[in-house]
């Protein structure tokens, strides 16, 4: 696994922008946002070198491709290729699905099995799937018995292997920032350089302009609307977990229950108004570290 730079706060992500000094260059700025994963994706685009035209082609494919990798990993859509898994058990899966489960495990073993991919039967049953179509929720167990990652086997051949009926797994601490990375790759290959991509907080910040300070992100205190940090990143990516961003109250206590699982205990966090950034190499890890060590 690649070395990770982590950055921890108890904070959260505001929209971003590009702090620039003087500079010597006409660049043309480029913006759009699409619905994807449950939220927005924004991309970003400064550019001085190809047609206007071009550059907007590339960005209309960007967001096919981000589309493409959603029916792959979504569990709230009923052909994606993760809920074929859960439904059938064992599969050879796509290139993109065995990299994001392989992620996955190594955030699962670096945050002493924080993250953990196969928790959906207590969101399910806290009520977190409430938008979710019924004719997936009927399916996910009404029980805890295959939580936990000794109920899932990686080969290196990309079978993937769930040897517990009652073993359901959901993505989306992860395939976010996956998709993030993926467009990213794209975005460089097709010869974008300067480039920003917001998936829902989960940031992936491209290279800076000559003599700019780089992409500006504003953190900002975790339920509230001050900002406590300014970074200044380039080549790199950024997200937040927190407690508050997806709530039910708790009718028999009254407690605040946040959409955060522990899944040694096999239940969902209170709610405490608190929240971790990561900064790491890529997005993929950011989004999944926040998660596990929320």
């Amino acid at each position: 696994m690649k070395k990770i730079l982590a950055i921890l706060l108890s904070l959260s992500i505001l929209i971003p922008g590009c702090g620039k000094k003087t500079l010597n260059i006409e660049y043309n700025s480029y913006e759009r946002t699409s619905a994807i994963m449950g939220t927005f994706m924004q991309i970003k685009v400064r550019d001085n070198l190809l047609p206007g035209k071009k550059v907007e082609v590339i960005i209309d494919r960007a967001f096919q491709l981000a589309t493409t990798l959603e029916g792959k990993l979504s569990i709230y859509d009923s052909d994606s290729e993760i809920n074929l898994l859960n439904e059938i058990r064992i599969l050879d899966v796509s290139q993109d699905l065995f990299n994001v489960l392989k992620e996955a495990r190594n955030t699962g073993l670096s945050t002493g099995g924080g993250f953990d991919i196969t928790v959906s039967p207590v969101l399910k049953m806290d009520g977190f799937y409430s938008d979710m179509p019924s004719d997936i929720l009927d399916k996910i167990p009404d029980n805890k018995a295959g939580i936990g990652w000794k109920n899932i086997t990686i080969s290196e051949n990309r079978k993937i292997i769930l040897s517990n009926n009652n073993t359901w797994l959901d993505l989306s601490g992860i395939a976010k920032g996956y998709i993030v990375d993926r467009v990213a790759e794209f975005l460089v290959k097709e010869g974008l350089q300067y480039f920003l991509i917001n998936a829902g907080g989960d940031i992936y910040c491209g290279d800076k302009e000559p003599f700019s300070t780089g992409w500006l992100v504003g953190v900002r205190e975790p339920n509230g609307d001050s900002v406590l940090k300014v970074l200044s990143l380039q080549n790199i990516a950024i997200a937040t977990s927190g407690d508050y961003e997806n709530i039910i109250m708790d009718v028999n206590t009254g407690e605040v229950i946040s959409h955060i699982i522990d899944p040694a205990s096999k239940v969902a966090l209170v709610e405490q108004l608190s929240s971790i950034t990561v900064i790491a190499y890529t997005c993929a890890q950011a989004d999944s570290l926040a998660t596990g060590m929320m």
